[in-house]
């Protein structure tokens, strides 16, 4: 084939493959153009009929299309990070409410992680949060007070998991870590209902001991649990507290 002919094919070749790549980029934008209002009363008519009770009460985004699917966002009027997620696709329409709205995931984990960023500016301590209860199992008393995130760092509802590496996994250390941090939260206002400790050897980074359960106490009431653990001592001052621990 003469090369004249071959650079000829070539620019053919690439003009169709400019061609079909904008006319499917056209196409999309048309479809959505059309079909996104369709879709959009779709959306509405499911939620009077499914949701009326809290129609009036919730802020609806806009509708997005990817992957073939329709999706938008329902949020609360009280608090955007409330919401749950309805999706269209085969004509069929699917929603998140029981779990994002009803037991609360994207609001438990939002409160999560602004914890987690509040005790850290609170306190220089990086810890990992964890509400382990659904929203709706909670008092409407605070259900109200998440919902409006209101001074939710002092509600007795979360967990927190800290890491620490002490000298060693002995009593004076592990005691004075405990302490030291338990202290700091409560100076700062911050009531967790349980910590759970992550304690590794800075002689030995391979053993950490977990304490699972720590309430804030007093300084001889964490010693005698920690000389309870370290002892294997299966104690009522354990049992009472439900304290658990382990060695990894």
């Amino acid at each position: 084939m003469r090369e004249d002919k071959k650079l000829t094919l070539k620019m053919a070749l690439l003009f169709l493959v400019v061609f079909v790549f904008f006319g499917v980029i056209i196409v999309k934008e048309k479809f959505e153009i059309i079909f996104i209002p369709k879709v959009e009363k779709i959306f509405d008519t499911y939620l009077k009929d499914n949701y009326m009770s809290i129609y009036s009460s919730i802020k609806k985004n806009k509708v997005t299309y990817k992957n073939d699917v329709f999706t938008v966002k329902i949020s609360s009027s009280k608090n955007k990070n409330h919401y749950f997620y309805l999706t269209y696709s085969n004509k069929k329409v699917k929603d998140t409410y029981e779990k994002d709205y009803i037991e609360g995931n994207s609001l438990l984990n939002h409160i999560s992680s602004s914890l987690e960023k509040e005790i850290l500016n609170k306190t220089n301590e990086k810890v990992e949060v964890s509400i382990d209860k659904k929203l709706n199992n909670f008092t409407e008393t605070i259900q109200d007070k998440l919902i409006n995130e209101s001074n939710y760092s002092t509600l007795k509802i979360y967990s927190i998991k800290k890491e620490i590496i002490i000298p060693t996994l002995k009593e004076k250390d592990i005691t004075k870590a405990i302490l030291s941090f338990t202290n700091n939260l409560k100076e700062n206002n911050i009531t967790p209902k349980e910590i759970n400790f992550y304690l590794t050897s800075e002689e030995d980074l391979t053993k950490t001991l977990v304490i699972y359960n720590i309430k804030e106490e007093n300084e001889e009431i964490i010693s005698q649990i920690v000389k309870d653990i370290l002892s294997k001592n299966n104690s009522s001052l354990l049992k009472e507290n439900n304290i658990k621990y382990k060695y990894i």
